[in-house]
């Protein structure tokens, strides 16, 4: 099986990426089964390419960060002097260290993106106020599917549509070298709670779960 390790320092174009985990064995036929992967989100971040004409980077900042008023969002890049950027870690036994260095081109469209905790509420807003999406999309993307087999799986289009003590909740994690993330969106109390790790050492999902948690619980007292 190859890993990401190998390329991680190398420039790579979107179909190089593609070329890179294309003919990998599947792990199961389509609709048998759901299992996450980033390697769909490298495909989707090249049909976005192939189909608008734009660079990936371009389209989100044209149709997301601008959109969105996500003034301090952006493709990654750890060249661009950005003021109080948030450097990432690793922990090792003899302490922390900086993140490995490596090419933004490998993750790609499935995790090379830069925020702020503000910008990431915008986000929220913009889907709530079908800015980004129409009404339509808006429902197909938390909405959730059946396997052939007509077993429902917990995935929509890009969240994990769980539940925080029977109350539906969207949420989802990320994580690249040096960094972790979490959201939690609750539909029915508007609770969105965000967290993020500059550390891969940190995992922020427990924490970010628990807030949401604790939060559904004082209002609805």
């Amino acid at each position: 099986m190859k890993t990401l390790s190998t390329i991680a320092q190398k420039e790579m174009k979107p179909e190089m990426m593609v070329d890179f985990f294309k003919n990998e064995p599947v792990d199961f036929a389509p609709g048998e089964k759901f299992d996450y992967n980033n390697s769909g989100y490298v495909v989707l971040g090249y049909i976005i390419e192939l189909v608008s004409g734009q660079t990936y980077e371009d389209f989100i900042k044209k149709n997301i960060f601008e959109k969105a008023g996500m003034s301090h969002s952006y493709y990654a890049t750890d060249r661009q002097l950005i003021p109080k950027r948030a450097y990432g870690y690793h922990r090792k036994d003899h302490g922390f260290v900086n993140k490995t260095v490596i090419s933004f081109s490998v993750p790609f469209s499935s995790g090379s993106l830069m925020s702020t905790v503000d910008d990431m509420l915008k986000w929220q807003q913009a889907l709530n106020r079908n800015i980004l999406l129409n009404t339509a999309e808006t429902k197909k993307a938390f909405q959730k599917y059946k396997l052939n087999s007509g077993e429902e799986f917990t995935y929509g289009y890009g969240w994990h549509l769980k539940d925080i003590n029977g109350t539906p909740d969207r949420e989802h994690g990320g994580s690249i070298f040096g960094f972790k993330s979490m959201g939690v969106y609750i539909p029915s109390e508007d609770i969105y709670v965000i967290g993020f790790s500059n550390c891969d050492c940190h995992s922020p999902t427990e924490i970010t779960r628990n807030i949401a948690k604790i939060t559904l619980q004082s209002v609805k007292k």
